[in-house]
């Protein structure tokens, strides 16, 4: 009972501890002589905890609302507010919750930033939940006789959105981030210092040092070059980092953006974060999802696509490699053709001789090392090779253990073809003057002079039978 309680209750508290936060940072960054936020974070953790309580029951799911509007309630009360604020607040946050995370997960098993449909996707649900949060918005406020309904609305949807969509892209994107160690080259230490240098410098003349000159078009500099360059999950970071330094010094008024009116300085500040984040994120989004095809398209043209198995042109690339980096005799080839392949799919079709060829290639790739090459040529002919020979006779064990591989019964009736089937394996050891042809020539010739032997004593064995 403890533990389904703590189970149930320590995320639900979780995300009503950072909702409180987020409003109180919130409140922190009103803009000098303004009640105007220039961030609003607690629209990112609405969202996340509304995603959050998709995967729950209606009761828990019901709870967790109640909750939420209960801290935020509590939260606006505690920063001298009207309860009639306080509920509207509430109100508003709630419903950008509501409204995005609908859009964003409908349809969808699982919400991920992987693919620039991700982002699109985030972009639209966003967009929808901050028209519905500003609507409602300049509704309370114009029923309590606010002027400027336009100019605040701009305000609430542009504040609300941006901040939104830059903590729910980092948040999804750094959980589904694979941290992975740098190549500590040369080359790749000094462009890191280079970019870390143009960054500073840029940012720093736009938005510290800049006595309110628009070059704000100059962070796209840095922007391309960390996002086309490095991961992006260190895109990622960047845009919080450079977002977070935008927010600073606006709120020291300083930069590009001094002197402005508070809601002036509070729409293009976030304008110019949001451009940051969709510049950043679609251009490192769209490189991974090139290299992505680029990898997939690359495996197809080097694989069989029946067995996974190396094909013909791979097995040469790596065969050729292997005998110009090793010495004569090490690199040895094993050169296979079924025997009795035919019979299954004459008495059970090509789907189970498909189905076969699959597990004869996961046997052998079971019965190999991680440093050889199983390949399939086509039809029932599979080649393994081995980089690292000791001897022909460590070859022909080898050879031997892969024929008891293929040997093991396939299926379940002790007459059937499928327990009937063989491999005939040929070997062949590099010299100095091979080649990739030459040596699967010889491997070749081997396994066809095996075949022949098998098929003569089969003869003679059956004629013997037939004079007794």
């Amino acid at each position: 009972m403890v533990r389904r309680f703590v189970h149930a209750g320590l995320p639900a508290v979780g995300f009503a501890a950072a909702d409180a936060a987020a409003v109180l940072l919130g409140r922190a960054t009103r803009l000098e002589e303004s009640q105007i936020s220039l961030v609003w974070p607690a629209a990112a953790v609405g969202v996340l905890w509304a995603l959050y309580l998709r995967g729950l029951s209606r009761r828990r799911a019901a709870v967790n609302w109640l909750l939420m509007g209960g801290v935020n309630i509590a939260v606006v009360l505690g920063t001298d507010a009207e309860p009639a604020v306080a509920v509207w607040f509430a109100g508003v946050n709630m419903a950008l919750a509501a409204v995005t995370s609908e859009v964003l997960a409908r349809g969808r098993p699982s919400v991920v930033l992987r693919e620039p449909a991700d982002l699109a996707r985030l972009v639209v649900a966003v967009s929808a939940g901050t028209v519905v949060a500003a609507t409602l918005s300049i509704a309370f406020l114009a029923s309590v006789g606010h002027g400027d309904l336009p100019e605040t609305f701009a305000l609430f949807a542009v504040r609300n959105g941006v901040t939104a969509l830059t903590g729910v892209a980092i948040v999804l994107r750094l959980r589904d981030a694979q941290w992975r160690r740098p190549r500590w080259t040369g080359a790749w230490i000094a462009e890191t210092l280079a970019c870390a240098v143009v960054t500073a410098v840029v940012f720093g003349r736009v938005y510290w040092f800049n006595p309110g000159h628009p070059i704000a078009f100059a962070v796209m500099l840095p922007a391309l070059w960390v996002a086309l360059r490095y991961s992006t999950t260190t895109s990622t970071v960047f845009t919080g980092i450079g977002g977070a330094s935008i927010v600073a010094a606006t709120l020291l008024d300083r930069g590009a953006l001094h002197g402005l009116p508070p809601e002036q300085q509070a729409v293009l500040a976030q304008g110019m974060v949001g451009s940051l984040t969709l510049v950043v994120l679609a251009m490192a989004l769209f490189r991974d999802s090139r290299n992505a095809l680029i990898a997939e398209l690359s495996h197809l043209a080097l694989h069989d696509p029946l067995t996974g198995l190396a094909n013909r042109t791979l097995l040469n690339q790596r065969l050729e490699a292997a005998l110009a980096h090793g010495a004569p005799g090490t690199v040895g080839v094993l050169m296979l053709d079924l025997d009795g392949f035919k019979l299954v799919n004459d008495a059970w079709g090509h789907d189970e001789g498909d189905l076969l060829l699959g597990e004869i290639a996961r046997r052998l790739v079971q019965e190999t090392r991680p440093t050889d090459t199983v390949a399939r040529l086509g039809g029932d002919e599979f080649v393994v090779m081995c980089p690292d020979v000791g001897d022909p006779a460590e070859l022909e064990m080898y050879a031997e253990r892969i024929r008891r591989a293929v040997a093991r019964p396939y299926g379940l009736a002790s007459d059937a073809p499928y327990d009937r089937i063989t491999a005939s394996v040929g070997c062949a050891v590099s010299d100095r003057s091979s080649t990739p042809r030459s040596l699967m020539a010889r491997a070749d010739h081997r396994m066809y002079e095996t075949k022949r032997a098998a098929r003569a004593r089969t003869f003679t064995g059956a004629a013997a039978r037939s004079a007794r």
